[in-house]
């Protein structure tokens, strides 16, 4: 296709740029259900009149695994309480399909692929640079969880709903970015306006004070060193690039209440894995309480606060994610029915009292567990064999790329892709409608390019 005034084309630039930075709902109306529509009518019409062309990619186990997961869905709603959340659920997710299939399928120029990751990284930097305006002018700021944080005005959501939703979007695009900086391009004021791209995004996922989040982007940077290894250090160690990251680090390690949530997402992850592991000691606990000024004394009780708080924030998802254990363990076969946890909720805190924390109805904080306990054992294997289609496909087309542009666009949504799966082991992204589009469309459009920039005759 080598026309860029195809229907198709503009509309998925425009999902590329408007779904990012445009939320709204108005019954069941938002950006995405106008969207959506117009790119598979536009998709059908151009197809039909032979306008545009699909590639040569496979996509039989992307069919296999989505379908059998979409059937899976259906019948468990023969378990359902409700009807209609489990119908809607199942639509948003065939809607993320359908996207990801045209964007997959389609035959892109090498031109138009540029294109999409222009406007992409236009929406992502916008959203960005807004998510620091929010901050520094007070700007509708979420103020839940502030009871954990002492300096912090509030918590940075950007345009993304949410400061978890949008840790996890910044999460994706940051290995992107990261790589481009420092890998890719040569010319040291491009690598540095990149990688000033790059620190906005660490600036605002400090600011979500996500502590999941944190972690992630911790453990996402040792992994992009592990697949890229000569190719980034051998450009990390260069003088602009570590004076650049030493600036950056400094810059964030005084920011508010960094390191005290630095301890504290530590001691959480601690926790989760080590039950008994006690929070680390300061020097200060350590001297006789009679030789404690009032200033030290203050700075011990913070402490035990702290510690406190995340003992409570631990017993609560661990909690929260029980409640969706033994739904699962009460309907192992087909689950309660797909989009029926919320429904059912209230009805399994009151048949097993340990599992209530107070409310007739909280998210179960785990999009893994979420799926068990609707859809039963059956869905949740192929849920999970849909992202294990997905991820071999990245694989395998890394080691096919005979350049650097397709290595890095493969390591990077690689990279990025796994931390949004991470990042629903502690919330339920993965039926967040703004982040599913942006991860099935970036994904789908990856794998596509990078199937063509295999062959050199794309060029």
């Amino acid at each position: 296709m080598n026309n860029n005034r195809s229907l198709t084309y503009i509309l998925v630039l425009l999902h590329l740029f408007l779904v990012p930075l445009v939320y709204f709902k108005k019954g069941i109306i938002s950006i995405e259900v106008i969207l959506i529509p117009l790119l598979v009518l536009a998709f059908l019409w151009e197809y039909r009149k032979g306008t545009i062309k699909l590639n040569s990619l496979p996509i039989l186990p992307f069919l296999i695994t989505f379908g059998l997961y979409v059937i899976i869905s259906a019948i468990s709603l023969v378990n359902a309480v409700a009807l209609t959340p489990g119908i809607m659920e199942i639509a948003r997710f065939l809607s993320y399909v359908v996207v990801f299939l045209i964007a997959i399928k389609v035959q892109f120029t090498k031109e138009q692929y540029i294109n999409f990751a222009k406007a992409f990284g236009a929406a992502a930097i916008i959203v960005g640079l807004f998510g620091i305006i929010q901050y520094i002018f007070n700007i509708s700021l979420n103020k839940a969880g502030l009871y954990a944080l002492q300096e912090a005005k509030g918590r940075v959501d950007s345009t993304l709903i949410n400061p978890n939703y949008y840790s996890s979007f910044l999460n994706f695009v940051i290995p992107s970015f990261l790589l481009l900086a420092v890998v890719y391009f040569k010319d040291k004021k491009v690598q540095l306006m990149f990688f000033a791209f790059y620190a906005v995004f660490i600036v605002n996922l400090i600011l979500t004070y996500t502590r999941a989040a944190w972690v992630t982007m911790a453990c996402a940077f040792v992994l992009i060193i592990l697949i890229m290894p000569k190719r980034f250090l051998k450009n990390f160690v260069k003088p602009h690039i570590l004076i650049a990251f030493v600036i950056l680090l400094t810059g964030v390690y005084f920011m508010p209440d960094v390191q005290s949530r630095t301890q504290s997402a530590i001691y959480a992850v601690q926790k989760l894995v080590f039950p008994n592991a006690k929070a680390p000691a300061s020097d200060i606990k350590d001297k006789d309480p009679e030789d404690l000024t009032p200033e030290e004394r203050e700075e011990i009780e913070k402490e035990k606060q702290e510690e406190a708080i995340s003992n409570t924030a631990v017993v609560s998802r661990v909690t929260l994610w029980k409640t969706g254990l033994y739904m699962y363990k009460d309907n192992p076969v087909l689950g309660v029915g797909m989009g029926n946890y919320y429904t059912r909720y209230k009805e399994f805190v009151t048949k097993y009292p340990e599992l209530d924390i107070g409310h007739d109805a909280y998210s179960v904080h785990n999009s893994y567990i979420k799926v068990a306990a609707e859809t039963g054992t059956i869905g949740i294997l192929a849920f999970l064999s849909i992202y294990v289609a997905y991820f071999i496909y990245l694989i395998r087309l890394y080691f096919k790329q005979n350049d650097e542009l397709g290595k890095i666009v493969a390591a990077g949504v690689f990279v990025g892709s796994i931390t949004f799966m991470v990042q629903n082991l502690s919330n339920n992204l993965i039926f967040i409608p703004q982040l599913n589009i942006i991860f099935w469309l970036v994904g789908g459009l990856a794998i596509a390019f990078l199937h063509l920039n295999q062959n050199r005759s794309y060029y």
